[in-house]
């Protein structure tokens, strides 16, 4: 970003443009503000805005991004996905991190926990793969978590044993 001097030259005003968190910027408010970009649909259409103070100014989001742990590879998250971006709803995060924060994924709650599959995967060593397919053949919430082999849980409680 740049502005005309009184003598006609451009000044520039950060000297950021050519950064990630620039990128990140532009990224931000295209897909809240422009009805061509692919994730339109998601933010803009929904009603999601970036605060004006950011909508103005990359310096002021700069200057949030420094205070808040902005570092190369992490990405930006907004806490509560029905609000916008602003000082009070982001963070910087891993890709990781942000992956859980999809609204499209799936939650159960087992032994009185509550996890994403991909948590639930880490926790009991489960497949992510073999939890969801043990969801939609309607397993359950038991049979979901059971870590006996796949054959156990076809075949009901007991396996079939050859006689010998």
């Amino acid at each position: 970003m740049r502005t005309r001097r009184a003598d006609g030259t451009f000044e520039a005003i950060h000297g950021k443009r050519h950064t990630q968190l620039y990128s990140v910027w532009c990224a931000m408010k295209e897909r809240c503000n422009n009805p061509h970009n692919k994730s339109y649909l998601r933010y803009g259409n929904r009603g999601i805005k970036v605060c004006q103070e950011w909508e103005d100014s990359f310096s002021s989001f700069y200057e949030w991004s420094k205070i808040s742990g902005y570092q190369i590879g992490l990405t930006i998250d907004r806490i509560d996905n029905e609000k916008g971006y602003s000082p009070d709803n982001c963070r910087w995060v891993t890709t990781a991190q942000q992956n859980r924060n999809y609204s499209r994924n799936h939650y159960l709650t087992y032994q009185g926990k509550t996890l994403c599959i991909a948590d639930w995967e880490a926790e009991t060593g489960i497949g992510r793969a073999t939890i969801l397919y043990r969801i939609k053949a309607g397993k359950t919430i038991e049979q979901i978590f059971d870590k006996r082999d796949g054959r156990s849980l076809r075949y009901g409680k007991q396996l079939f044993l050859q006689a010998e």
